[in-house]
């Protein structure tokens, strides 16, 4: 049976929010990445030590919100810094209007000897797995990310409403990236999307899951990544927020641009 996708939209800013409700947009996520992107700056910073990122959301959340109507948005929470309090933290976000939280920053973009550090540091994954059984528990929206089918079904384990299969940061773009920014190629992508969206049905088939990142950012890929996959949705960040908003904004400066005067 076809149906229409779930699409949900990554925002940073209130006028993205604006534009992401007005174009038919299911859900919202309001998170690190998104906070940098609309400032010009790379999505990459976020998984930098530069700023906290649970206050970059804060300082978002108010004019994401006041965008929203009544499309639900989801907050990014860093539950890696020990000294959150990760249930004070839900409970402040859904005290604010938010209908759910997600797991970003999430571990998934550090590998080799760093990640090991982290997972020995007991900063690894199971604080993100934590945080959506907390969430859960709590009666909230979770969007758990995931980047393999094991933590696909560790996820989905937790009750999570929503399970993100991720491919890394999106390519293409302005301070998308290039080819490299995508850890997998196109075909690789859909192997690996239909093992983790298999891997989620087999562990809680009351899961939906999403889409995101690498060569997904044009709605055709999307489009056959979902009917490959069997996903229910897709989540867009630079796709629909950074790169529209510069195609945009450079199209009409280019026209004011050719504007001549007598003077």
């Amino acid at each position: 049976m076809t149906r229409r996708a779930i699409i949900a939209i990554g925002v940073g800013s209130g006028l993205t929010a604006a534009g992401a409700v007005a174009g038919g947009a299911d859900l919202l996520g309001c998170y690190s990445t998104a906070c940098y992107r609309i400032m010009g700056l790379p999505s990459s910073l976020a998984f930098l030590p530069y700023d906290d990122a649970n206050a970059l959301v804060s300082r978002a959340l108010p004019e994401v919100l006041a965008s929203a109507g009544d499309v639900p948005v989801v907050a990014g929470v860093g539950a890696h810094d020990p000294r959150l309090n990760v249930p004070r933290r839900i409970a402040e976000l859904a005290a604010a209007g938010v209908a759910g939280v997600t797991n970003e920053p999430f571990i998934g973009m550090y590998d080799g000897d760093l990640r090991r550090q982290l997972e020995a540091a007991g900063l690894g994954y199971d604080r993100e797995l934590d945080l959506a059984r907390t969430a859960t528990a709590a009666g909230m929206l979770v969007i758990g990310w995931a980047w393999n089918p094991e933590e696909a079904a560790r996820m989905a384990a937790t009750g999570a409403s929503h399970v993100g299969c991720m491919l890394g940061i999106t390519s293409g773009g302005h301070l998308g990236g290039g080819a490299a920014s995508s850890a997998v190629s196109p075909h690789q992508a859909g192997e690996l999307l239909s093992d983790m969206v298999a891997a989620v049905r087999a562990e809680n088939p009351g899961s939906r899951t999403l889409i995101h990142g690498g060569p997904l950012h044009s709605p055709s890929g999307v489009q056959e990544a979902l009917n490959s996959s069997g996903a229910d949705g897709y989540l867009a960040g630079s796709s629909a927020e950074r790169n529209p908003v510069v195609a945009a904004v450079k199209e009409a400066v280019e026209q004011f641009s050719t504007l001549t005067t007598n003077h």
